[in-house]
């Protein structure tokens, strides 16, 4: 629902901008994440004083990257799938829209499975600021 907020006060566009900064900010953890873990190979291979913190580094290394990983995708996943249903289908104007109404249940005509694993079931009922023609974003 915070991210319904953010749309509604500062728009979509700038919303969807900093969903793609948070999520390549993800991915940047996920390579640190990855650099961690090869060094926990490496340090494990030593000696065996450092083989106990070359598998703490190893396991430290594998719960970041896979976190970060996982973060990075709903991130992405989230935002291409709003970005791809915010053009106006009367003007195609793109991102320009107000929110009227949302709600974090599906739709009673059902909605995107994916959408509701990723975004809880998130809707927007989107008025164009163009045209003042309306439709739904699921």
């Amino acid at each position: 629902m915070a991210s319904l907020d953010r749309i509604r006060t500062h728009g979509f566009r700038r919303w969807y901008e900093r969903q793609l900064i948070e999520c390549h900010a993800w991915l940047l953890t996920w390579f640190l994440g990855l650099i961690l873990l090869v060094s926990g190979l490496e340090v494990a291979g030593g000696g065996s004083g450092s083989r106990l913190a070359g598998v703490s580094l190893l396991l430290g290394g594998l719960a970041v990257t896979l976190f970060s990983w996982k973060r990075y995708r709903l991130l992405l996943d989230v935002a291409e799938h709003l970005g791809q249903q915010a053009v106006c289908p009367a003007c195609s104007a793109y991102g320009k829209f107000n929110v009227l109404s949302s709600g974090p249940a599906p739709l009673p005509d059902g909605g995107d499975p994916v959408l509701e694993d990723r975004g809880g079931g998130v809707w927007l009922h989107a008025q164009c600021r163009r045209c003042g023609d309306s439709w739904t974003i699921r």
